[in-house]
């Protein structure tokens, strides 16, 4: 079976998390679901995913993650925005780079054809999102934060 190919670009004057990490997260993941492709995914600030947001999407402000899907093998773009992902980071409790994967993992599964649209597709969608995260960190135990971080 194929393989996940992942194109990471990080906005200026973030740090992001392992990226080497990040890209296993979602490898994984895909892995799990059977999928196979390439994508893209910016980690990026509240002001460039506000853009995004109310250009198609409509809505003024920023989100915390955006997912634009591609044509196969080319399965589209997620972004993330980094601002977002620390303030949620502190309302639950880990790290800004945790949520940071978490948002990323999220806007896979919409690429995958999960949606959250109504409660129930919602609670099913978050719910396989918290299981492949926890099945990855047991499996591939490590820090979110690149090692030079500390």
């Amino acid at each position: 079976m194929g393989r996940l190919t992942v194109e990471l670009q990080v906005s200026p004057g973030i740090l992001p998390p392992s990226i080497e990490r990040l890209k296993e997260l979602l490898q994984f993941a895909a892995e799990q679901e059977g999928a196979s492709g390439e994508l893209g995914l910016w980690i990026c600030r509240d002001e460039e995913i506000a853009e995004l947001h109310e250009r198609y999407q409509g809505i003024p402000g920023p989100t915390d993650v955006l997912s634009f899907p591609g044509d196969p093998p080319y399965l589209g773009d997620i972004a993330v925005s980094a601002d977002t992902a620390a303030a949620q980071a502190r309302e639950v409790g880990h790290s800004a780079n945790r949520e940071i994967a978490y948002l990323a993992l999220h806007g896979l599964l919409h690429l995958l054809g999960y949606d959250d649209l109504d409660e129930a597709s919602r609670a099913r969608m978050l719910a396989r999102q918290d299981e492949l995260l926890q099945a990855f960190e047991q499996e591939h135990p490590g820090a979110w934060e690149e090692a030079s971080d500390h």
